[in-house]
């Protein structure tokens, strides 16, 4: 299989209100789903702006069969829903990701082996180290006023970008 190009393994999120930040063509852009902040949440026009990008549907709740992706951070879904969420998700034909930052890593990596389901670690360090994980947040970028609009992650492992890549315009 020959190897994708480096500039392809870049993700890019943000919440509603940021959509437009965000470039037209990464490789993957991020959005939200659901939540108690509804205005976080894409709309489908939203998605309908990135149609040569792999959508990575933001699950923050932990709700299930919802998403692509759970983001288990502190309000958001924690590691006691990453089992049942894998698992009522493990049909799906896209790359399922976890999201998460390196103080809840370790309960993450242990709910993901008991639901013996794969899905690919996406950790957020944001101080721009790269830790070997599937996929990396490093940085945010920020306005004038020092505001954060988006969210910008590395793509590092081959595999997972291949199988994003094959999704695009599937989901």
């Amino acid at each position: 299989m020959q190897s994708l190009p480096d500039y392809l393994g870049i993700g890019v999120d943000a919440i509603h209100d940021n959509v437009q930040h965000i470039p037209t063509d990464p490789l993957a852009v991020g959005g939200y789903i659901n939540g108690v902040v509804t205005r976080f949440i894409w709309t489908d026009a939203d998605w309908a702006h990135f149609p040569v990008s792999y959508h990575i549907r933001i699950n923050v709740t932990g709700e299930r069969g919802r998403g692509n992706c759970l983001d288990v951070e502190r309000g958001d879904a924690t590691p006691a829903d990453v089992q049942p969420w894998l698992e009522s998700v493990a049909s799906s034909p896209d790359p399922l990701l976890i999201y998460c930052n390196g103080s809840n890593l370790s309960a993450c990596l242990a709910a993901r082996r008991a639901a013996g389901v794969h899905a690919w670690m996406w950790e957020a360090t944001l101080d721009g180290t790269v830790p070997n994980r599937a996929m990396v947040q490093c940085f945010q970028t920020k306005l004038p006023s020092g505001a954060a609009v988006t969210d910008v992650s590395l793509i590092l492992d081959p595999r997972l970008r291949a199988a994003m890549v094959a999704r695009i315009g599937r989901q």
